[in-house]
């Protein structure tokens, strides 16, 4: 497994008025750049964990996150991934796009979403 340089030329998020936009987070160890394993609840779970890390930085978490792009390195990940999804969203669930692609560092997801600072309902 590969890990990721130290510096790369993006931000990990972005505001824009009351949206803030997380670049994509795969499933790295925030301390060493690491891929954390080789499954995919290793990487998701820990996919997660970086984008709620970032969201809490504007004091926000994912029942702020309106959008959610996911992609999988293999469509046959799809069912389990679902599963392991499931654990951090609740319905109404933010809109959501899949997507089936080669990804860096031996990823298996890479998650990139967009949150609002404000938690009204549409």
């Amino acid at each position: 497994m590969s890990s990721v340089p130290k510096v790369l030329p993006f931000s990990s998020s972005s505001r824009i008025g009351d949206s803030i936009f997380v670049s994509g987070q795969g499933g790295l160890d925030p301390q060493t750049g690491a891929v954390v394993g080789p499954t995919l609840e290793e990487q998701t779970v820990q996919t997660m964990e970086n984008i709620l890390a970032i969201l809490r930085k504007d004091n926000l978490d994912f029942c702020h996150v309106k959008k959610v792009n996911i992609y999988l390195s293999r469509r046959e990940l799809y069912k389990e991934f679902n599963e392991i999804y499931a654990r951090y969203f609740t319905a109404p669930y933010p809109a959501r796009t899949t997507v089936y692609c080669d990804l860096n560092y031996d990823l298996l997801v890479e998650i990139d979403v967009v949150a609002e600072m404000s938690n009204g309902t549409m």
